[in-house]
This record gives C-alpha cells, structure tokens and sequence, in this order.
C-alpha cells in the first residue's frame, strides 16, 4: 500500500470492509474516513505526528478491536478500542447518580433571603 492521504468519508459506510492496512507513506486520514463501517475490525496505521486530522474517523465503527500502529520495526497493538461500550458506560453511571440526586435534600440558612421548595417542580428554589 503507498497511499499518501486518505480523504473525509472515503471508506464511509463500505459494509463489506474488515481489515485494512496502510504503509508508511500514508501522512494523513481525514474526518471520518472509515465512519460507519460496521464489519471492519482491525486497521495498520504507521505512527506519525499528524497522521490522523479528527476524532470521528472510525464513527460507528461498532467491531473495531484492533488497531495496529507501526514505526519501522516497531509494532504496538491496542486492544480493545471499544468507544461505544466505554460511552454505553458512562451512560450507566450517569443514570445511576442521577437516581440518587432527586431524593437528595438541602437546606438553606435561616434569613438567607432563599426559600426551600425542593421537590415542589421547577424553580425549587427562588429568593422573596
């Protein structure tokens, strides 16, 4: 593979795609280069300063485990680069302490100006 670039969406949505690999003249990828493609699983990239331009290249790239970065010799494996479980996470924990924040109290010092009206909808709180 010699390619030097690899354009915005130029791989988006092939569904057939599951492994790619580039050489070490590939300098850069652009946004959303490999977005949507639902089988693709593992990916070589060369390790370059400025290689990749955005986030959002492998977008909904669901089966993604692999990708292999290379320099020379060298090669570094990252396992496991499952964005969408890691925010699927998050969701969880947000969910969690949002089910404890409602049942949570506070009070106000007395002649602060600050009426308590938690739980009575919005504008909990509001100053007379």
């Amino acid at each position: 593979p010699s390619a030097k670039i690899v354009e915005g969406k130029a791989f988006s949505g092939c569904e057939a795609l599951t492994d790619v690999k580039f050489g070490s003249k590939l300098d850069r990828i652009e946004a959303e280069a490999f977005g949507f493609c639902p089988s693709l699983e593992r990916i070589t990239i060369p390790l370059k300063d400025g290689l990749i331009t955005h986030d959002n290249l492998f977008a909904g790239c669901l089966d993604l485990v692999h990708v292999d970065l290379f320099e020379g010799a060298v090669h570094e494996t990252i396992v496991a680069l499952q964005l969408e479980e890691w925010r699927n996470d998050m969701y969880e924990e947000i969910d969690s302490i949002n089910q404890i924040l409602p049942t949570t109290t506070t009070t106000t010092p007395a002649g602060s100006g600050w009426e308590d009206d938690v739980g009575e909808g919005p504008g909990d709180m509001r100053v007379d």
